[in-house]
């Protein structure tokens, strides 16, 4: 779905003279990608508005773009399985983090997360060529940005910015989540 509207705006584009014919799979990969980022980012931002729920959303979406970033994770096959997961996934850790409170078993699921992103990020896609020291610089801003992210998370729980803590200890889970999506029997071959 998503790689037919992206095939067909490429080539009203191009009808119209806006773009040049000499790139087209470019041009069809660009607006596909476009669409992954802004349709599941739009419905987001309506779902957090209505449950008022924005400043978590906020916290949410740059937290999830900077932990995604640097320790990789599971990719869906089809672009509308990913649009329709994306969406899924970032509702979800919303709905999460406005009903959970920071516990024992989320500060032991974080713990978890931590110590297994650390150690095994990044998850490479194979479609996506990263050279060794690019994994290394992955690996070291990935293990800061953990650290930075788990000193905020003990600073907004001892302020009492519950929704706060456990919205960055969701995110991190989920980014764990996804990373386990990733070494399943099934996915293992698709990922280093």
């Amino acid at each position: 779905m998503v790689e037919n509207l992206s095939r067909h705006i490429t080539l009203l584009l191009i009808k119209s003279g806006i773009l040049k014919d000499d790139d087209i799979e470019l041009y069809i990969y660009a607006i596909q990608y476009l669409f992954l980022i802004i349709n599941p980012t739009i419905i987001f931002t309506i779902y957090c508005i209505a449950t008022d729920n924005t400043l978590i959303g906020l916290i949410e979406v740059l937290v999830f773009l900077l932990i995604r970033k640097y320790s990789g994770g599971y990719h869906c096959q089809s672009s509308t399985v990913c649009l329709v997961f994306s969406v899924i996934v970032l509702i979800t850790m919303a709905w999460l983090s406005s009903v959970l409170k920071p516990s024992l078993f989320l500060f032991i699921a974080l713990i978890i997360a931590d110590v297994e992103l650390v150690i095994k990020g990044p998850i490479i896609s194979i479609n996506h060529s990263v050279s060794d020291t690019e994994k290394k610089y992955y690996h070291r801003y990935l293990a800061t940005i953990l650290l930075l992210l788990n000193i905020l998370i003990v600073i907004t729980s001892l302020w009492h910015l519950y929704h706060i803590s456990s919205c960055i200890s969701i995110v991190i889970i989920f980014c764990f989540l996804l990373h386990i999506l990733c070494i399943t029997k099934k996915n293992r071959k698709l990922y280093y």
